[in-house]
């Protein structure tokens, strides 16, 4: 089940054929990944391709008419993952524990999108196994685990206590790599599975608004793909010491508005208020232009996208007495607990809930700004309490 768009489809009838031929033949020609269609209103399969009726174990000719309910291990997870596609706008990612015909439990990551046909709500889903995933990160939380109470309870030598840190290192450097492939998969399927169909002409040559459509999905999956390539060669750069920043003094309220502008649009579709206070009298700060846009940007975005409508986003900057410029961005949006903010400063650190409201974000714009703010000398400080909120500020030392 994989990446979705955000608007409802409706599949009418089309030249040569009805919409239900259309939807089947687009299922049995599909050979890409696991497809399963589920009617909304009361989950039960009306058509499932061979690929997805292999990985639940049951003749696809079996599955229709049945309801999806039979093969969720805890049919709680559903109903999350409806309440996400009518939060996200039509369309919601998730990871659901299925129960197979022989009785074994597999973890298949869901890309679900609601579409009307025949005038009925229903939801396609496109999906692909990831219990190998899920295994080996839970052997690397028990090792992790492991090795953190052998540390703890051991009072070895330092040799020990060196080879245990390498150990740890080690397996951090396995668990990123895990994580950095399956996020890279994710829209590289979206783009060769659509991209398939367009080449393959799957809907016949008349239909040029259905591949123009589909064309839309594959440029969004790329841009999501280079933004998170772009993101992991920073964090790699910055943590192996070889980021070479740029410092140069520039008008600091002349960025913030920058970063204003570009998030303008995003703001007023959220129906949010942003105020941007510059610094006066003196906006001039010695430091990276380019970096600190990209850190400004990362924040700002952050507190626009977790930010419900009618809410208000404060952009703003300050000299201190000593000197000390602050940048900070302050929201009302649903905010973090301490163990949130902890988790959103790792890479791929995604706090549990937000894949609804960004479903596209990578998470890794907090360790990168970070890294950042730290490379050049400063801090980040981030304050938030669940649904009150959340300020963000960059510290950029004193020039000396």
């Amino acid at each position: 089940m994989k990446q979705a768009a955000n608007d409802i489809t409706e599949f009418g009838d089309t030249p040569g054929g009805s919409a239900d031929d259309e939807i089947c033949r687009f299922l049995r020609t599909s050979a890409l990944m696991p497809i399963t269609i589920a009617a909304w209103e009361s989950g039960t399969l009306f058509h499932v391709n061979d690929a997805a009726a292999a990985m639940v174990g049951v003749p696809a000719a079996e599955l229709n008419g049945r309801s999806i309910l039979e093969f969720y291990v805890d049919p709680r997870q559903r109903e999350s993952l409806l309440r996400a596609i009518n939060a996200g706008g039509g369309s919601a990612r998730s990871e659901v524990e299925l129960r197979r015909a022989d009785n074994r439990r597999i973890w298949v990551k869901v890309e679900a999108r609601r579409v009307s046909y025949r005038g009925s709500l229903s939801i396609i889903a496109i999906g692909h196994d990831i219990t190998d995933y899920k295994d080996r990160a839970r052997e690397l939380a028990r090792a992790q685990e492991l090795l953190s109470r052998q540390t703890k309870d051991l009072n070895a030598g330092e040799l020990a206590i060196k080879q245990r840190s390498a150990e740890a290192a080690s397996r951090a450097k396995s668990s990123f790599m895990a994580h950095m492939s399956h996020e890279l998969r994710s829209p590289l399927n979206s783009i060769l599975g659509f991209s398939e169909l367009i080449r393959d002409l799957h809907f016949g040559r008349d239909q040029v608004d259905k591949y123009v459509e589909y064309g839309s999905y594959i440029n969004q999956a790329g841009t999501h793909l280079l933004a998170l390539i772009d993101d992991i060669l920073d964090l790699a750069k910055v943590e192996a010491g070889k980021l070479e920043l740029q410092p140069g003094r520039f008008d600091l309220n002349e960025v913030l508005d920058e970063c204003a502008r570009m998030m303008r649009p995003m703001v007023q579709r959220r129906g949010l208020a942003l105020h941007v206070t510059g610094i006066a009298p003196n906006p001039i700060l010695t430091a990276d232009r380019r970096r600190t846009k990209q850190m400004v940007l990362n924040l700002l975005s952050n507190a626009v996208k977790f930010t419900p409508g009618g809410g208000r986003v404060e952009l703003s900057a300050q000299r201190t007495a000593d000197r000390t410029v602050v940048v900070t961005i302050a929201d009302t949006g649903v905010g973090m607990s301490e163990s949130q903010i902890t988790l959103a400063l790792q890479p791929f650190g995604r706090v549990p809930g937000s894949a609804a409201s960004d479903p596209t974000g990578t998470g890794l714009g907090l360790p990168i700004v970070k890294n950042l703010i730290e490379a050049h000398g400063g801090k980040l400080q981030i304050l938030s309490e669940l649904n009150r909120g959340t300020i963000a500020r960059l510290v950029f030392p004193a020039e000396r």
